[in-house]
Order: C-alpha cells, then structure tokens, then sequence
C-alpha cells in the first residue's frame, strides 16, 4: 500500500526525472557529434601513427590472469600481408567512423582501382601497404607515386607496415612523400615494427 507520506517523497524524484528526459539525457538515439576537418585530420593521424602500440597492447603484452584470452591464441595472430593490415586498420577506424568503406572500387577512365579504406564525407583514402621479402623500396615507391597520380580524392594517406623493413631511411622516405601534388594533401606514415627478445 502506498502511502500519503512515500508518495510526497517520490514527487522530487519523478520532477527531477522528468527535467532530465526533456534535457535529453535519457534519448536511447543521440546524434553524433560531428567531426570537423581538421579534428578528423589529427584522428586519422593519430590511429595510423599509434598502430604499433595497438598490436603491443592487443597481442604482447602479458595478459590479466583473470581474463579467459590467452597469449598463446593471440600470438597465433600475425600480420602478414597487407590485407591483414587493412583489416585491422580498418577495426580500429570503424568505430570511430563509422561510415569508413573497405575495399570501394572506382573507375579511373582507363582502369579501374581500388581504395583500401575510404571516408567519402572527408574527401579521404587510405592506401595500405605492407612490404614483404620480394618487394624493393624502389617498387613501393613506383605504387605511391602510381596511387598519388591516379587517386582523385582531397586527402590521401599512405600507412606502410613495414614489416621487413625495406625503407633504409623512414624520415627521408615520409618526408619525401608528405607533400600537396595539385589539390590533393597527400601523408605518409611508415611503422617499422621493433621485436625485442
């Protein structure tokens, strides 16, 4: 039975309850915050060049005896071509956002390509590469510079997952290949993976 007295006392929290519904603090669909430019920018930046502390964190570092991941199955994860890398780029950049495309193809007028993660309202693509024991620094720079000319979009990012560590020298090379070409903003980033036993 519901008293006089409990129901003075509930009065309070249903008005406070009601002033925080119209406030929206209790709307189940909130619009996204919009990202401008240049915090999009700083983003994108800061996923790609702190992509080897995700694969430290995720799948060196000792795990939580509690937890039910085990080292020896992470362990198994290994990145070994540049679609691995793509597909774990990809995860990382998804969520924040979240209309990020993998793998949009697109019609250059002789050919066709592929952009590996595209972000159309950015006007953005980024083109993954991963070296591997064949491939020279002479050939992954023939594919940036063929991507560069042929990618008709505002901004382009290079992300090289230099694995086998083709790139003699990573300053030179991420240097030579931040520039703008035409309209287009075009930024290397190079990870070298450091193991240390």
């Amino acid at each position: 039975m519901i008293t006089k007295e409990r129901m003075f006392q509930a009065q309070p929290y249903l008005e406070n309850l009601i002033t925080d519904i119209n406030a929206g603090l209790f709307d189940p669909v909130k619009p996204l915050i919009e990202i401008d430019e240049v915090h999009f920018h700083l983003i994108i930046r800061r996923v790609l060049e702190n992509f080897d502390k995700h694969i430290y964190e995720m799948y060196q570092t000792p795990l939580h005896r509690n937890g039910t991941l085990k080292l020896e199955n992470l362990a198994k994860i290994a990145l070994g071509n540049e679609y691995d890398v793509q597909r774990l780029l990809y995860s990382l950049i998804r969520p924040i956002f979240p209309e990020a495309r993998v793998e949009v193809p697109n019609d250059g007028g002789y050919k066709g390509y592929r952009f590996d993660i595209f972000i159309d309202s950015y006007e953005t693509v980024i083109e993954v590469k991963c070296s591997r024991q064949n491939m020279t620094e002479r050939k992954l720079t023939e594919e940036i510079g063929s991507d560069a000319f042929h990618y008709p979009k505002k901004y382009i990012y290079f992300f090289i997952y230099d694995k086998d560590k083709i790139i003699s020298n990573v300053d030179a090379f991420c240097k030579n290949y931040n520039r703008t070409q035409d309209t287009k903003q075009i930024k290397t980033i190079v990870i070298q993976p450091v193991n240390v036993i």
